[in-house]
């Protein structure tokens, strides 16, 4: 996959993660108990989705990353134009 391409996919995997964030933050699940358990979760995705967004196998990888996104936080079933 060409670097352009390749980082417009992280660029928007990083925006899903943050918007799915956004939404546990607003209605309380991620709060200062949790904030360190969070940050570090945070810091790995980032660290790893351009990596994982060069494999060979990075549509499969993708779908289930958006699915456990949405399994946490049911964002699509709130907007379905939105839903993966």
């Amino acid at each position: 996959m060409d670097p352009e391409r390749r980082r417009a996919l992280s660029d928007f995997y990083r925006e899903e993660f943050l918007r799915h964030l956004d939404y546990l933050r607003v209605n309380g699940v991620h709060n200062e108990q949790n904030q360190d358990a969070v940050q570090r979760a945070y810091r790995k995705f980032e660290t790893d989705l351009d990596q994982v967004c060069s494999r060979a196998d990075f549509p499969a990888v993708a779908e289930t990353l958006l699915q456990s996104f949405d399994t946490l936080t049911r964002l699509s079933k709130l907007d379905p134009s939105k839903g993966h």
